[in-house]
């Protein structure tokens, strides 16, 4: 029984130092872009498919990555994380910002294998990161098929704005940076449809 006792005693202990001693987390997500701020470029119907964003290893986690000034090491705030995985939460900003290019168009994420498109878009990140009070970055590659599977536009793509003071700021830069992407993407692909 006094075994019990102090196992009780122990881990009421734990509990109480344990309490108050972190900070809640806070948690962000990729906004869209106003329709107001995007020109469209096609008014075509067409069906545009976006499949999953491909991120590196490092970014795959629910914290949210700075770069230090030095460029060298990475920092996961614990604190401030996505509300969702990253991959899939720039899958669909992506695809709803493409979609105020081509406001007559189907544009998706791309979920099914079985769904039909007439484009598929894939992109690979290199980079998707920043200093909370320099600039954000968002580095890779795009990709659209045809319906035939065809390979008909590889672009490298290469963006940074400056960020503000915080993870707010930081993230509402990264968002501006996505929607730069589907502006890219939007202004090549309408070159073909």
């Amino acid at each position: 029984m006094k075994k019990i006792t102090v196992l009780c005693s122990m881990l009421l202990l734990a509990g109480c130092l344990s309490i108050g001693s972190s900070a809640p987390s806070k948690f962000y997500s990729l906004s869209n872009v106003p329709a107001d701020k995007t020109t469209v470029v096609s008014q075509k119907k067409v069906k545009i498919g976006i499949e999953e964003v491909k991120i590196p290893t490092y970014l795959d986690k629910p914290q949210i990555v700075t770069r230090d000034e030095n460029t060298v090491e990475l920092r996961f705030s614990e604190e401030n994380r996505w509300s969702e995985p990253l991959s899939s939460m720039m899958q669909r900003a992506l695809a709803n910002d493409l979609a105020f290019y081509f406001p007559n168009s189907l544009v998706k994420a791309r979920y099914l294998g079985r769904e039909k498109f007439d484009y598929l878009v894939f992109v690979e990140v290199e980079k998707f990161e920043g200093n909370l009070t320099d600039q954000v970055v968002l580095s890779g590659w795009w990709y659209v098929i045809d319906k035939n599977g065809d390979i008909i536009i590889t672009k490298k793509a290469n963006f940074t704005q400056e960020t503000g003071a915080g993870y707010e700021d930081m993230v509402a830069a990264e968002s501006n940076l996505v929607n730069d992407l589907a502006a890219q993407i939007a202004q090549n692909l309408a070159k073909l449809i």
